[in-house]
């Protein structure tokens, strides 16, 4: 991604848009967004649904 595609992306997170909408939006998968919006220190939040305890 380059510096402009991280900055819509993290524009766009930052509205509450989700990783796999942006990465739509701008041509990339998912986890590459996630990836660029790290490399720039975006919090990442937590997927919806997804226990972040573990199994017990």
């Amino acid at each position: 991604m380059s510096e402009a595609d991280i900055s819509t992306a993290a524009a766009l997170y930052r509205e509450g848009r989700s990783a796999a909408i942006i990465g739509r939006r701008l041509g990339f998968d998912p986890q590459t967004v996630l990836n660029g919006l790290r490399s720039v220190e975006v919090p990442i939040r937590a997927r919806p649904g997804r226990d972040r305890q573990g199994p017990r």
